[in-house]
């Protein structure tokens, strides 16, 4: 019985790892990782993780979306973009996920959020009237923006595994 334990404990490691590649990759791993909790935590009769730590963990990963979806936009403004730079970042991060998805399965959703942003922003500048050095200055805030949102959500992430994990482990070798 234990045998069965230890590969549910290592199918479980693989899910996690795949929860958090889809983090990397754009989708909403964390929410994938937070089932996951969920079902240790309903096994375990909610013991080693109990409601109170779900709702963080679910707090946790809608705090990821958000920032997520704003992180770009937050800091396109502090590279110097305008309200149509900041615009142009939100719609082009979500275009170019949508796009690169069409164009290369799983990875070019990061790949097209990545380069979505930075094109956004730039052509949101073009559009209200800047010049060509500001706009790619609004740009390259809106590209570091994604990448630090997809850094901090994927963190988000392997706190939600962890936490996951650390419950899962008592249910096999005891408390």
């Amino acid at each position: 019985m234990i045998a069965v334990w230890i590969l549910l404990l290592v199918l479980l490691h693989l899910a996690v790892v795949a929860g958090l590649a889809a983090v990397v990759l754009g989708l909403s791993g964390n929410f994938i990782l937070l089932g996951l909790a969920l079902v240790v935590a309903w096994i375990g009769g909610f013991h080693h993780l109990g409601f109170t730590q779900l709702l963080l963990l679910l707090g946790l990963a809608v705090a990821g979306e958000v920032v997520e979806a704003f992180l770009g936009v937050v800091a396109a403004r502090r590279f110097g973009a305008s309200r149509w730079g900041m615009i142009g970042t939100f719609a082009g991060g979500i275009l170019g996920a949508a796009l690169g998805t069409a164009w290369i399965p799983l990875l070019g959703s990061l790949i097209g959020a990545f380069a979505g942003a930075f094109a956004g922003a730039f052509a949101g500048e073009l559009l209200g009237g800047r010049t060509a050095g500001p706009s790619a200055r609004a740009g390259t805030g809106a590209f570091l923006g994604r990448v630090a949102a997809t850094g901090l959500k994927l963190g988000i992430g392997v706190a939600i595994g962890f936490w996951t994990l650390k419950a899962a482990y008592p249910l096999v070798f005891g408390s």
